[in-house]
């Protein structure tokens, strides 16, 4: 557990570096050691979650597609701990058991897009999609493993398909990642995002993302606006808000800011969430 509290004083280090000339919200944001809680608190509930579903999978109890969906919600959890491997191994038993259900596919194409195998990724997304053709997220990770690749074309296709099929805040998200793929590859087609900065309550979040994407704060601000009491909700919103920024600050050409804020999206550990690998790759495709 010494790592995870490390992992907090980090993250809050490099947050008062970027935002330091940043007005904050009245409510003062959870303490290093309420960050560090809740590290310690994630990580202890993913490895009882890991060690629960193993006793299902060894119990006997379970065959067929239930046995199946134990391996697969196994998988993710080492995936979330970071043991890709591991979860490449559960879900390769989980498609052994039900060969024909696209959340599996996609759920080892994620988990290769962490390794940066995206032959096998592109592999499992085509068997998904083939399986689903109306599968907004599998979309998402096609667009995703597009941009890994640094190909924005491909990537805007992929996640206008995902907007198209999805609805709610699927459908904002992908609208987003549609702007960042025209917008990182200067490309001859209109962003989707306006309409939502008019829409998105401005307390709701991903509102300052969003505002930010399309011009009406700055990047530093939207990172200011992220703050929350909540230990979990500040982390969680710091990761999308810095990874976000980081984008932003390469359309703008800024490399030294894009780093440091991709660096501050993975100092947060919220291994959940497509923005913190997003923002590994962008710090693996920034190295000479």
């Amino acid at each position: 557990m010494i790592q995870l509290a490390r992992r907090g004083t980090t993250l809050i280090a490099v947050i008062a570096a970027l935002a330091a000339s940043v007005p904050t919200a009245d409510a003062a944001g959870p303490s290093a050691e309420e960050l560090s809680q809740a590290a310690e608190k994630k990580h202890a509930a993913l490895v009882a979650r890991a060690e629960r579903f193993t006793q299902g999978i060894e119990s006997g109890r379970w065959q067929g597609r239930d046995l199946g969906e134990l391996y697969r919600v196994r998988g993710i959890t080492y995936s979330h701990l970071t043991d890709n491997l591991r979860a490449v191994e559960d879900l390769n038993k989980a498609i052994e058991l039900d060969a024909f259900n696209p959340q599996y596919y996609e759920d080892r194409a994620i988990t290769y897009l962490k390794l940066r195998d995206f032959g096998n990724a592109r592999t499992d997304l085509s068997m998904s999609l083939g399986l689903d053709r109306k599968r907004p997220t599998a979309y998402r990770e096609e667009g995703r493993l597009a941009s890994y690749q640094g190909e924005h074309a491909r990537a805007a296709r992929s996640f206008a398909q995902a907007m198209d099929y999805d609805e709610g805040m699927g459908a904002l998200y992908a609208a987003i990642w549609v702007h960042l793929a025209v917008a990182r590859g200067a490309l001859k087609m209109p962003s989707p995002l306006p309409p939502y900065a008019a829409a998105v309550p401005p307390a709701q979040w991903p509102a300052p993302v969003v505002r930010m994407l399309v011009g009406t704060i700055s990047p530093a601000e939207a990172i200011a606006l992220a703050d929350a009491p909540d230990p979990d909700t500040y982390l969680n919103q710091k990761c999308e808000a810095y990874f976000y920024a980081g984008e932003q600050y390469l359309v703008q050409h800024d490399q030294n800011a894009a780093k440091a804020a991709f660096e501050a999206a993975v100092a947060t550990g919220v291994t959940d969430f497509v923005e913190y690998d997003w923002a590994k790759r962008e710090l693996e495709l920034m190295k000479p």
